[in-house]
């Protein structure tokens, strides 16, 4: 009977080292759902950064109201989820409302006057292309992102400084006509 007890105790140790084990092995090979980030307060300037968990899964539908009409744009958190944790919260603070857009090109739109009291390091790969409908944030040079983004109606040749967020979605005709104001900025 002794010997029963025994081989129960060793098969119960073993079934429980291997889903202890099993435990470890997928939370090491498990996706990451959050990034820190780190958004730095810019001296001087008034503005609180967003938390610094950022969601690393899904996409965002934003859509940019404009006095031209709206720009449907698709944001990808997986691609550079601080950038884009850092956009949809200046949208939910309506930072981007009644903001022109003070570069309208051919080449470019560049909206988001004004900075937000932070700044955050870049998300960059060293591969980045810009190709049409492309939505990525200005980089401010020794800020890094601030809070200024572009849009390109056209492919454009550009050295990989700028962080892509995402791309147009709908709306693509509001890239040809200028000035462009943004009225509001709306989430989902």
């Amino acid at each position: 009977m002794r010997h029963w007890k025994r081989v129960v105790a060793v098969l119960l140790v073993a079934a429980v080292a291997l889903v202890v084990e099993g435990w470890v092995v997928r939370a090491q090979a498990a996706p990451t759902f959050f990034k820190s980030c780190q958004y730095v307060r810019t001296p001087g300037e008034s503005g609180r950064p967003p938390y610094s968990l950022a969601p690393t899964i899904g996409l965002v539908k934003v859509t940019v109201r404009t006095n031209r009409g709206d720009l449907v744009l698709t944001l990808d958190r997986g691609a550079a989820p601080c950038a884009v944790h850092s956009f949809t919260y200046l949208a939910l603070k309506r930072f981007y409302n009644q903001t022109p857009c003070p570069r309208h090109t051919r080449a470019i739109l560049e909206c988001g006057a004004g900075r937000p009291g932070y700044h955050f390091t870049p998300e960059l790969t060293g591969h980045e292309t810009y190709p049409h409908g492309t939505v990525a944030l200005s980089n401010t040079v020794g800020l890094g992102n601030t809070a200024a983004f572009f849009v390109l109606p056209a492919d454009a040749t550009l050295p990989p400084t700028s962080t892509i967020i995402g791309k147009v979605t709908a709306g693509a005709a509001v890239l040809d006509r200028q000035p462009t104001t943004i009225q509001e900025v709306l989430l989902g």
